[in-house]
């Protein structure tokens, strides 16, 4: 058997592939699929999942028979494929294609976000002693609702404290 190839910090292992086959990309993924959940989150039957991998346009799932699981990255070239399939390219253009590709691309090109979107909060200052902290969207959206809501317990948490101030002045 041949040592597993390091390529930058991921590492690659194709000891089980066919040639000109997928490399096996074996960062660790946190969601691992069985065979029904692919074909129910990707919409392709087990038969046809099978003869991509036979073909080459998938890597093999981890393991065998039932036990077999199958990571985002299956996911993610199957919604691939299925797309590249509607534009009209043959199978084997897509296996070349997709033997370019990281699970990265292959997500770029889906136009999906691998990373969480990053988080900011605003802090206001009620009182010396009360701060409330609002979490921006990295969408930038938030429904008025929400706004509005805020804007009633700012009132209402203002009005509590002036009357807390009060009371002590007494």
């Amino acid at each position: 058997m041949r040592p597993a190839q390091w390529a930058g910090r991921a590492m690659y292992d194709d000891r089980r592939l066919p040639p000109g086959s997928v490399r096996r990309y074996e960062r660790p993924q946190p969601h691992r699929y069985t065979m029904p959940d692919l074909e129910a989150e990707s919409g392709v039957t087990a038969r046809t999942i099978r003869y991509y991998i036979s073909q080459g346009l998938l890597q093999p799932a981890y393991g065998r028979g039932p036990t077999a699981v199958y990571d985002a990255d299956h996911l993610l070239r199957l919604r691939y494929i299925q797309q590249l399939k509607d534009e009209r390219m043959p199978l084997n253009e897509i296996r070349e294609h997709l033997n370019t590709l990281s699970p990265e691309d292959v997500a770029v090109a889906l136009k999906i976000d691998m990373q969480p979107a990053a988080e900011t909060w605003r802090r206001f200052r009620l009182h010396d002693d009360l701060d409330i902290s609002v979490r921006d969207r990295a969408t930038g959206e938030r429904p008025l609702s929400h706004d509005r809501a805020f804007d009633l317990i700012v009132e209402y948490a203002r009005s509590v404290l002036e009357d807390l101030d009060r009371r002590a002045d007494e």
